[in-house]
């Protein structure tokens, strides 16, 4: 809220900041309205074409064993490594500039990043953000509406924004776990106002409104082409059918053993063998009588080669010459190859595999993923170097988490306080003991 004090001069709210004119943006920032969609007859903006994309794409990556780990891999990288609230000073020497970060040793920072609640902020925000690309934070205030209390998650799939103004802003988000059959004005939907990031003054109308007690803070990463909610970066292999190639083997495998023919022996054994073996019994024998014998015989054998108790064990047979005493009779045994256990599928599931690794954006070193036809070094000093260039890569998704954070810091004061306040993340590393350094390493 702006009040004006003079003819070119003004004060944000209650802040007591002068500003003049020469401040202050001659207008807003342009918002985009969308029209002729299916959910302008809705007072819900749509999520997926049935007002149901956060569910379905859960249940199709449920069933790719890569995909949840790795999306657990990404959130723990973000939500496990440590904020800290910092002044930051620059200096200038003969190496160039050097970059000098001050702790900042505030009972009332440090209680608010310690509390419960911002921890779950953290986890949910960090898991929401690498499956959906879209968080929905609420920051909830105090009794006498001067700080804000503490920040909570939302389910980024339980939210929906609430149709356009005119100016093309969604001046609100709704909550619910009954998508896609809720809508505005639910018994269980709870409509909360949602900040507008872009405002100028986004901290006095905040604290303008009176009559709410929670907001919205809505931060995603972009996609193009999307105003409302962000697409995920690796929606491309479900959309490419690389996630439909992994979820369709394992059941054409498991079909394939229960239906195909599995004999892992052909043995053949000269037909005047059981003559020369069983003599008179085999002459006096009828025709029943003789296929007993063969099956007696041949279960007999079966268990020799068959079994693990009977690995390693070596079968002896005798051959001479046939009655005729012209020919040489031998018994052949000859493995069966079977398809099933060489390999069917094999290629495809790794080609798929990697192109899922790779839309994750995630190095093969770091997921141990490895193969004789791709390849992939795996050794401790490939696997740091692997998570430094992945944390450099991180940077721009830890600015999503931390701008609430710092809007925080704005109402509540913390930055008049410190004028150069900022938020960092601290990560450590393991290194490896010959270099002479500590074991671990904190990177920033």
């Amino acid at each position: 809220m702006v009040i004006e004090v003079s003819e070119n001069a003004y004060v944000l709210g209650k802040s007591n900041v002068v500003i003049t004119e020469g401040d202050m943006p001659g207008s807003s920032p342009t918002m985009t309205v969308v029209e002729e969609n299916k959910w302008q007859s809705s007072e819900v903006v749509f999520w997926g074409e049935d007002n149901d994309f956060p569910r379905r794409i859960v249940e199709q990556a449920m069933k790719v064993a890569v995909v949840p780990p790795s999306l657990f891999f990404h959130a723990n990288m973000l939500s496990g490594s440590t904020i800290l609230p910092v002044i930051k000073h620059y200096e200038v020497n003969n190496q160039g500039i050097k970059e000098v970060i001050e702790v900042v040793d505030d009972p009332e920072i440090w209680e608010f990043m310690n509390n419960a609640h911002f921890k779950r902020y953290r986890r949910e925000c960090a898991v929401d953000l690498f499956w959906f690309q879209n968080t929905f934070p609420e920051l909830i205030l105090t009794k006498d509406r001067k700080k804000i209390a503490l920040i909570s998650p939302n389910e980024a799939m339980h939210c929906r924004w609430a149709k356009q103004n005119e100016q093309g802003i969604c001046e609100s988000v709704l909550v619910s776990a009954n998508w896609p059959k809720a809508k505005k004005g639910d018994k269980y939907v709870t409509e909360i106002p949602a900040i507008n990031p872009y405002a100028y003054d986004i901290v006095e109308a905040t604290r303008g409104q009176s009559n709410d007690y929670k907001f919205i803070y809505p931060c995603s990463y972009p996609s193009p082409g999307r105003n409302f909610y962000q697409l995920a970066f690796w929606d491309g292999i479900r959309q490419s059918g690389w996630m439909e190639i992994l979820t369709q083997i394992p059941s054409l495998k498991a079909y394939l053993l229960k239906t195909q023919m599995r004999v892992a022996y052909h043995i053949q054994v000269p037909s005047s063998y059981w003559e020369k073996t069983y003599g008179e019994k085999w002459k006096k024998a009828d025709a029943v009588q003789r296929k007993n014998i063969r099956k007696e015989h041949f279960e007999a054998f079966d268990k020799i080669l068959s079994g693990e108790k009977n690995a390693g064990k070596a079968f002896v047979s005798e051959y001479g010459q046939s009655l005729d005493g012209k020919t040489s009779e031998q018994w052949t045994i000859e493995p069966i190859k079977d398809p099933n256990h060489d390999g069917k599928f094999v290629q495809d599931s790794l080609e798929a595999t990697a192109n899922l690794f790779y839309a994750l954006s995630i190095d093969l070193t770091l997921a141990g993923f490895a193969s004789k036809d791709m390849g992939s070094r795996s050794g401790g000093s490939d696997k740091r170097e692997a998570l430094l260039i992945y944390l450099e890569k991180m940077k721009p998704l830890r600015e999503i988490e931390l701008e609430p954070l710092r809007f925080v810091a704005r109402f509540n004061g913390w930055q008049k306080k410190y004028p150069k306040l900022d938020f960092i993340h601290q990560t450590t590393l393991l290194t490896t003991l010959d270099t002479g350094a500590s074991t671990k390493q904190v990177t920033t």
